[in-house]
């Protein structure tokens, strides 16, 4: 039997304990070791599809974590005002696509000025399809208080909890392996692995001296003001099937609807922004959406980026611990996830082979560097208006700073996951948030076709891939006509009962 020793008991420990337990069984002894007087950050209540696979993987039905929870559908993310006076909308997958191996019908339809998501939802409605619970093409919204609870009863009588508070971290320096730890009650506790799942606090990895990977220069929020504001009777009426991502002009807040109230959260960068005027900012939004004032005190503060490793001996770090972008594409629950199953995927004997970590790591850096440039990718909306968005125009990312000529030039095709085959999301997502930011030219388009070879058994024509590209948005949208659509909060209300 192999011993894990967990610090941390947020969604990242949790979710490392019950996978981890559901895959080895009887194989392991699970002990999550956590300050019950602490709280957690709670992060992640905006979540993409990739949630089902923990579902899925831990044997929970859908319908029960929405009855039992205050818990809604999220169809994709509605991004207001990143172009000043303008709304686009990023959805998940809607109908059956070609997949990110071809070329999107988007191709057609942007030259043809009829786009409409392609095969991903482009609306933000109030309302969800009929079938929405036959497939995984949604995310959630959860309230992670809830959610946590939730996973810690299922686990009460498979692993152990230990409420204590780590005081000191042995290493053994030859091998870059956690010896031991003392917590504060308990004494030495040694394992075979250990898992950080402490959050930003790091409480185990650090002293494993791991490289930080800082990507402040080109995407420098760093702090973030959150507030629940409870529905009023008006607002149940209407639940949004979305989460909205509204910019400002020193940064972003979101608003994400979980079963019974509003999250919301004022994100910015202490760069460019003080604390004092960030609660103002966020006061006045507050009043003027909810007729409501800023009632906290708390700000949430971390540094954008990355360890280049995230498993450095027998010490694995998850979640926060690893590593953080920023939510605007609701990627924290799905990295913590990603990397417990690619520890599972790549350690199935629980060998702790140096190539298992190798491989691990390689994986875990390129899923940062894909959400990385994803994210990036939303601020390139080459403002000026302010400070902050003058420094963001002026520092893109290479990577970004080629897409954005590629769009203008060209058009975004397959040759976008030649540098990174790690990239999980589909190319029309890609499309979806170039199209959105206006980064498309027709004259781009035609001379992309143009410049296809005619005549060639080889190699399709331009007018091939438009041809293709026509035939595909077709198809798609008469799937999207078939599809019923019915009040989100009604059948939310219906699970309920």
């Amino acid at each position: 039997m192999k011993k894990f020793v967990i610090v941390g008991s947020g969604s990242a420990g949790l979710i490392s304990a019950a996978m981890i337990k559901k895959y080895w069984q009887d194989e392991v002894d699970i002990s999550i070791i956590h300050n019950q007087k602490q709280g957690t950050i709670a992060v992640g209540e905006s979540t993409t599809p990739f949630i089902h696979i923990f579902l899925n993987f831990f044997d929970i039905p859908e319908r029960e974590i929405i009855r039992d929870l205050d818990v809604s559908v999220k169809l994709g993310i509605n991004f207001k005002n990143w172009i000043p006076n303008t709304e686009y909308f990023h959805g998940f997958t809607q109908v059956p696509s070609s997949g990110r191996n071809d070329d999107p019908s988007s191709i057609y339809s942007i030259l043809n000025d009829e786009y409409d998501g392609g095969s991903l939802y482009n609306h933000a409605i109030n309302e969800v399809p009929s079938t929405v619970f036959n497939n995984l093409n949604h995310g959630l919204h959860i309230d992670t208080k809830q959610f946590t609870e939730y996973i810690s009863d299922k686990l009460k009588n498979k692993v152990n909890f230990i409420d204590d508070i780590v005081t000191r971290v042995r290493v053994n320096s030859e091998c870059d392996e956690i010896e031991n730890i003392e917590c504060k009650y308990s004494g030495i506790i040694e394992a075979d692995y250990f898992i950080d799942a402490s959050g930003f606090n790091t409480v185990l990895f650090k002293h494993l001296n791991p490289k930080w990977n800082d990507i402040t220069k080109f995407l420098p929020i760093d702090r973030a003001i959150p507030q629940q504001v409870p529905y009023d009777f008006t607002i149940k009426d209407d639940m949004p099937s979305y989460t909205l991502a509204e910019a400002t002009d020193n940064g972003w807040i979101w608003k994400i609807p979980i079963g019974n109230r509003f999250g919301t959260g004022y994100l910015y960068s202490s760069k460019f922004t003080s604390d004092d005027e960030a609660r103002e900012k966020y006061n006045d939004w507050l009043v003027k959406n909810f007729n409501t004032e800023l009632k906290t005190d708390r700000i949430i503060k971390y540094r954008p980026g990355y360890y280049e490793n995230c498993w450095i001996g027998n010490c694995l770090a998850v979640g926060l611990a690893s590593g953080f972008v920023e939510p605007l594409e609701s990627t924290g629950i799905h990295t913590i996830i990603k990397q417990v199953q690619e520890f599972i995927n790549n350690n199935s004997n629980l060998k702790n082979l140096k190539f298992n970590r190798k491989s691990v790591n390689q994986l875990n850096k390129e899923f940062y560097v894909d959400i990385i440039d994803f994210v990036a990718l939303h601020y390139c909306t080459n403002r000026t208006d302010s400070e902050f968005w003058k420094y963001i125009t002026n520092n893109k990312s290479e990577w970004v700073a080629d897409v954005e000529q590629k769009c203008k030039e060209e058009f975004l095709d397959v040759t976008l996951y030649r540098n990174n085959p790690a990239r999980e999301l589909p190319l029309e997502s890609y499309v979806s948030i170039a199209q959105g930011l206006k980064m498309f030219s027709k004259y781009g388009i035609e001379s992309y076709l143009n410049s296809k070879p005619h005549g060639h058994n080889m190699f399709f024509s331009g007018q091939d891939i438009l041809e293709v590209a026509k035939n595909l948005y077709e198809c798609e949208q008469s799937e999207k006509t078939l599809q019923e659509f019915v009040s989100h909060k009604q059948i939310i209300d219906s699970i309920h009962k």
